[in-house]
Order: C-alpha cells, then structure tokens, then sequence
C-alpha cells in the first residue's frame, strides 16, 4: 500500500510539471508579429481601401498606383507573408501602400507602389467585408478623399462620385456593416 501512495503521488507531482494548457506545446498567447521582409524605411505609407483595378494599376483611397515587378506585393496576417498577383485583389480589400512620396497631381493621383500589402489580421478583415457591403449597396464609382479613420469600431472617409460631384462623409460600422451618410458642404 505504501508503494502504490508512493507511485500515486509521484504521478499527481510529474503531472503537474507539465507544460500546462492542454494545448500540446502550442501556445495561447498573441500570433507572431506580421513583418515584411521589404525595408519601408523612408517611404509614406497610405492606409485604405482599393475602390478600382484597372491593369497593373490600382485605386486606393483617391491615388492610382502602379503595381510592376519592381513592386513588393504581398499579403501579410497569421505571422506569414504570402506573394500575391493582381488577380489576387478585390474591390473594397483593405490595403497599406508604401510609395516615394512623388505623387503625379490629377484626379486620382498617381504614384508608384513600393511596397503593396493587403493585411489579413482580424480587424483588416472585417474593415473589408464592412467596406464591401458598402460598396454593394453603394456602387463603386466614386473615389475616396484622403486618408479613411480605420478604427476598431467604425470606418470613417469622405468619397466624390465621379459623374455628379457629389461628396458625401461615411461612417461605417465594421461589425453590423450599416452606415450612416450625409452630404458634405464644400
């Protein structure tokens, strides 16, 4: 009997010593870091959403950007970075744009892209889907003005239609994809 207390307790103790979790060695804590393997230093970054794709060209918020093999072109979420084409993108994606700062003056803007990255973390994606649903009930002709808030919670940015001129302020809820719209005095 004095064995089996031992050999009892003994397991009780080793057990406890284990790695904890349950998790199998894997753990709970935060994903690795999204980082590109492109050096950004020096260079603007532009935050938005692509409202057109015509080529190798590539509509975000209101500056067209050339997209060429010089171009670092890649989606980034999970820790991972995965190379992408133009085939690849959607209207309404999320993207971050780093470009030299020279950016052609016409409506939309044009520049060249540096460094294309569509991220795919949590929040991107669900500013994506927030955005598409937009672009659903709202057509796509239209640009973006300037840079959009991304927030948590809500997307704001002012965007023009084309044929009509019209601009209009939007705030977007990212989780029930309703909005609120309303017209801006110039």
């Amino acid at each position: 009997m004095k064995k089996f207390l031992i050999c009892a307790t003994a397991t009780l103790f080793l057990s406890a010593c284990g790695t904890g979790g349950g998790s199998g060695g894997q753990s709970d804590g935060p994903k690795a870091e999204d980082k590109l393997s492109a050096s950004v230093e020096g260079l603007e970054k532009v935050e938005g959403f692509i409202t057109d794709i015509d080529g190798d060209r590539v509509l975000v918020n209101d500056i067209f950007y050339t997209i060429d093999e010089e171009t670092h072109f890649v989606s980034v979420g999970d820790g991972e970075e995965r190379k992408l084409e133009i085939g690849d993108l959607e209207k309404g994606m999320r993207a971050d744009v780093y470009h030299t700062g020279m950016v052609a003056r016409s409506f939309p803007g044009q520049a060249h892209a540096s460094v294309f990255v569509v991220p795919k973390d949590g929040l991107s994606i669900s500013q994506t889907e927030a955005f598409q649903a937009f672009l659903e009930k709202e057509g796509n002709d239209f640009v973006l003005l300037g840079k959009p808030e991304l927030g948590e919670e809500t997307v704001k940015f002012d965007y023009t239609i084309v044929e009509s001129n019209e601009t209009y302020t939007v705030e977007l809820d990212v989780d029930s994809h309703e909005y609120t719209k309303e017209p801006k005095s110039e």
